[in-house]
């Protein structure tokens, strides 16, 4: 989901990678060393440290506007999307009434598997028990929890043995992350270049805005775009009799409040398919928002 963190963290990566392109040992693109960081300057960069202004160091400073918060419209019904899918990595397979969970090798557990089953005592018709495979799990252990909700039936290793009168279809399935809009608005950034040079203060917010000038969207760490137009830049020497110079510019982000969930990419009917499978590859219903 984007957040004004993460956007704020977005920015300063797409500054770093243009204005120190030799990477973050080196000096920027100025000649002179430079540190981008979120929020505004602290005592520390005024004096008493290692890089600080009067020891030759540029900063720039990536701070939100509250007062310039504005929502705008969102998709009408805030429809779920289909945003990814990933392949089932644990497999189930049924034979002689034994049931065999295995994981692919080399591959973190993840997807759906399940029994259709009939037989069951006390239970007309079929039924269905499905367990969504955790990163931590074993064969071992998707075998137990599935085990557990079939009465009678004893689990070892990664084997599941059914009561004689139950027969059964195995279900496996992948899963697929469903992304809504839940929000959609504008935030104005600030983006201020801090030198002790006037000189290097325009030599940076130059390089700064021409970083930024052919920039119109950014992906954070969730991947979610969020659109950034610049507004204003200025000088700001009021602080000048103190060896400060800045040079403060107004970006204009356009970015979406969004939930994802997991979601199994079919329900317990699932689709038929060969050798007893029900295999599934479309999603049959709206994720519930947790």
């Amino acid at each position: 989901m984007a957040d004004i963190a993460t956007i704020s963290t977005a920015i300063a990566e797409a500054l770093a990678a243009a204005l120190c392109p030799d990477g973050s040992s080196a000096s920027s693109c100025t000649g002179r060393p430079v540190i981008i960081r979120r929020g505004g300057l602290t005592q520390a960069d005024l004096g008493n440290a290692l890089h600080t202004l009067q020891a030759g160091c540029d900063f720039i400073s990536i701070a939100d506007t509250p007062e310039s918060w504005t929502r705008l419209d969102e998709p009408l019904g805030r429809p779920w999307r289909m945003d990814g899918t990933q392949a089932a990595t644990v497999s189930i397979g049924i034979a002689n009434g034994t049931v065999t969970l295995s994981l692919v090798p080399g591959t973190v557990p993840g997807g759906v598997v399940g029994l259709r089953l009939q037989g069951l005592l006390g239970i007309t018709g079929s039924a269905c028990c499905l367990y969504s495979a955790q990163p931590d799990d074993t064969a071992a252990s998707i075998a137990a929890s599935l085990a557990a909700m079939v009465p009678g039936a004893v689990v070892q290793a990664g084997a599941i043995t059914l009561p004689a009168s139950v027969t059964a279809q195995a279900i496996n399935a992948g899963t697929a992350t469903a992304r809504c809009v839940a929000r959609r608005q504008q935030q104005m950034f600030v983006l201020t270049v801090w030198s002790a040079s006037p000189a290097a203060r325009d030599a940076l917010g130059q390089a700064m805005a021409d970083a930024l000038a052919l920039t119109d969207w950014l992906v954070d760490a969730d991947g979610s775009a969020f659109r950034i137009e610049a507004r204003v830049a200025s000088n700001d020497d009021t602080a000048m009799n103190r060896g400060i110079f800045a040079r403060p510019a107004r970006y204009l982000v356009t970015f979406d409040t969004d939930l994802t969930r997991s979601v199994p990419l079919m329900l317990a009917g699932g689709i038929g398919a060969e050798s007893g499978l029900i295999a599934g590859d479309v999603l049959l219903g709206a994720p519930a928002v947790s």
